[in-house]
């Protein structure tokens, strides 16, 4: 037998002694009694023979016992892989892995239902099905709660501080930075949307959790700076430059967090219509916001799928478009792109405490003990 085999043997050696054996075997619901365990071995012609045998294995067994037999498969691998030491060709490997896995993402993670390699595990069994007694006392996520996301301009290896001044003493009264609410339509517009062409009437409360990322605008180098301060930094810069996508995307931030959708989006139609297509989840991001939060959902569904075709590598785009499934009550869909964004940054914490609030709702829902 095979050093395997026999560490098998000796586990079974140390739990069940041989005068006595007893247990349980339960596999999808229904439940054995196991009175005995035999551990064969192949015979000289490739047969099947005896080997060693646990608890009750008396062969005039009655009509009311019966033997089961069990085969494990399991891949063999080359006698030569456990000599080979660490190195470059293991790293290289690892890299084509990544590189792989990447590309798998660019190509199908918005149209597959689990984005990523079928050989990686899905998140949800690696973070394991909490059990029913673990979801009561699990603190739940407010799924209803509408959670803002925000892809910042850093992410995409700009420097804020380069499009705005936030040097300069303000001198003159407060300004509000607007765009140009009458930009002609355009393939880039998505004026093909409820949501964009009917903004005027957009039911939209506001995001004013944002309002600390507005003023942590340039914090590496410059101090914290009021609402008010920030607006007209970005309006004073704006009013200069209508075509810059960065400045128009900071203008929307500001409108976001002031709840005037309409001004928020008119800033974003000028971001979309001027940023390269590289850079238009940026927009793209804050626009399914928008639409999430005023429950255009199908319109968000589509705006957040188009960041994650742009830029399949941003956590924060895959975590948007799971938020959108959940208000729609599309659990399942929600916990794939749950899954995709601990993929890319296991520890984002807001996918997985949702996650596990939504495996503990689907499973009270159905009654079920495991997916």
């Amino acid at each position: 037998m095979s050093e395997e085999i026999l560490a098998l043997v000796d586990e079974f050696q140390q739990a069940w002694p041989l005068e006595g054996f007893g247990g349980t075997l339960e596999m999808k619901g229904r439940r054995l009694d196991l009175q005995g365990i035999r551990v064969l071995k192949k015979g000289p012609q490739d047969g099947v023979a005896k080997s060693s045998c646990y608890g009750d294995c008396r062969s005039e067994d009655d009509e009311a016992t019966e033997w089961i037999t069990f085969q494990v498969k399991r891949v063999k691998k080359p006698k030569g892989d456990h000599k080979k030491p660490p190195g470059k060709k293991v790293e290289a490997s690892q890299a084509e892995n990544g590189q792989r896995y990447q590309a798998n993402l660019e190509i199908t993670g918005p149209k597959v239902a689990s984005p990523g390699p079928q050989e990686k595990k899905r998140d949800y069994q690696s973070l394991g099905w909490p059990s029913p007694d673990e979801c009561l006392k699990l603190r739940w996520v407010e799924l209803t709660a509408i959670v803002s996301t925000w892809l910042a301009v850093s992410s995409k290896n700009i420097d804020i501080t380069e499009h705005i001044d936030f040097a300069t003493p303000i001198q003159q009264p407060a300004m509000e930075p607007l765009c140009n609410g009458n930009l002609p339509t355009s393939m880039h517009t998505l004026d093909h949307l409820h949501g964009v062409s009917n903004r005027a009437s957009l039911h939209y409360t506001g995001e004013s959790q944002l309002t600390e990322v507005l003023q942590n605008l340039g914090k590496d180098q410059y101090p914290q700076q009021s609402l008010e301060q920030i607006g007209t930094r970005i309006a004073k810069v704006l009013e200069k430059n209508q075509t810059s996508w960065v400045l128009s995307s900071m203008a929307a931030l500001y409108w976001r967090v002031k709840g005037q959708g309409k001004k928020a989006i008119d800033c974003l139609r000028q971001a979309l219509h001027y940023a390269p297509h590289q850079m238009k989840d940026v927009p793209l991001i804050s626009l399914a916001n928008i639409l999430h939060n005023a429950k255009l959902w199908n319109d968000a569904v589509i705006v957040a799928t188009m960041a994650v075709e742009i830029a399949p590598h941003f956590a924060v785009n895959h975590f948007t478009l799971g938020n959108v499934y959940v208000a729609m009550e599309e659990f399942e869909k929600a916990l794939v792109w749950y899954e995709s964004t601990l993929k890319l940054q296991p520890e984002f914490v807001p996918a997985k405490n949702r996650i596990q609030t939504i495996q503990c709702h689907l499973m009270l829902k159905k009654g079920r003990r495991s997916p």
